[in-house]
């Protein structure tokens, strides 16, 4: 039962990475296209700043984990690779690339609040090019006072040979459940809330309150394309929780969970905005030539001029 699980879990990652890779250039692509066109409406406005910002440390987070994670396990790397003196180095770039996209998720959603309750507010006062700055470099610098304190620990490396999983412990057994079973209540549990009921209300004041003018009003769009992302975070929250819960000779369980899940989360931004947004998707279809650019329409729109 248990060499069958692993043999199913071991495919799934393999399966997972594959369309994973496939998907990077779609995501590059997609983070270029939103920069050359970061002058015209919408995509000059600070959602679309944030998603970019989001989409690079999708794409961080994927190359990252795949190299110094993934790879090991499908057995590019020999065990020798990964030197007690630097294996903190690993773990503490998952913890940043990670709080990097989380605080790109939780700007999204307040932006989305802001957008639907105070469309005015959110317009001419509350969301300027210098407060979009700072929060970007909030997004970029936080991270490192997360991940800061795995460099006064020793780590070690330890390869399952069964399962096939790279993990990466403290040498301190008792920091080691302290600070991921921290790291994972504040994932997985306060960020999660926090941008939960944030969404919880957005979508209760869009369906009291609103009048959307035509079925494919983007700014709504766009709010459901958002909270789509964040399920995917939310499902990642719960896996780092649950593997911080578990020794780490044993969190290989829920190792491939977490990764298959992170995948999802790395490409679905990119993705998802492109299914759900047909302007984001002939924006990006022009520039590969299959469409000719035509604009987007903002007249008589408030809630697309929120954005």
């Amino acid at each position: 039962m248990t060499i069958a699980f692993l043999d199913v879990a071991i495919t799934i990652e393999y399966v997972s990475t594959a369309i994973s890779l496939v998907c990077l250039p779609i995501n590059i692509l997609f983070v270029y296209i939103l920069i050359i066109e970061r002058n015209r409406p919408p995509y000059n406005t600070p959602f679309f700043r944030l998603c970019i910002h989001l989409s690079i440390a999708d794409i961080l987070m994927e190359v990252f984990s795949t190299l110094f994670f993934k790879f090991p396990s499908f057995g590019v790397f020999p065990d020798t690779f990964y030197k007690e003196n630097w294996s903190v180095v690993p773990i503490a770039g998952m913890q940043y690339l990670g709080h990097a996209q989380a605080f790109g998720i939780i700007f999204i959603a307040v932006n989305r609040f802001t957008a639907v309750h105070y469309p005015i507010k959110h317009r001419q006062q509350w969301w300027t090019p210098k407060v979009t700055k700072t929060l970007l470099l909030i997004q970029w610098i936080t991270p490192i006072f997360f991940m800061a304190p795995l460099f006064f620990t020793d780590f070690k490396f330890l390869f399952s040979r069964n399962s096939g999983s790279v993990i990466f412990a403290a040498s301190d057994a008792r920091f080691h459940k302290n600070y991921f079973l921290a790291m994972a209540i504040v994932d997985g549990i306060v960020i999660n809330s926090i941008v939960l009921l944030l969404y919880g209300a957005i979508f209760v004041r869009v369906h009291t309150h609103v009048v959307v003018r035509k079925p494919g009003e983007l700014a709504l769009r766009l709010a459901l394309s958002a909270f789509i992302i964040f399920i995917c975070y939310l499902a990642l929250g719960v896996c780092s929780l649950l593997s911080a819960l578990t020794p780490p000779p044993d969190a290989w369980v829920y190792r491939t969970m977490w990764f298959v899940v992170n995948d999802v989360l790395c490409n679905s931004s990119a993705l998802v905005l492109l299914a759900l947004n047909r302007p984001i998707r002939k924006a990006f279809t022009r520039h590969l030539g299959v469409f000719s650019y035509q604009g987007v329409s903002t007249k008589n729109n408030s809630l697309l001029q929120a954005v």
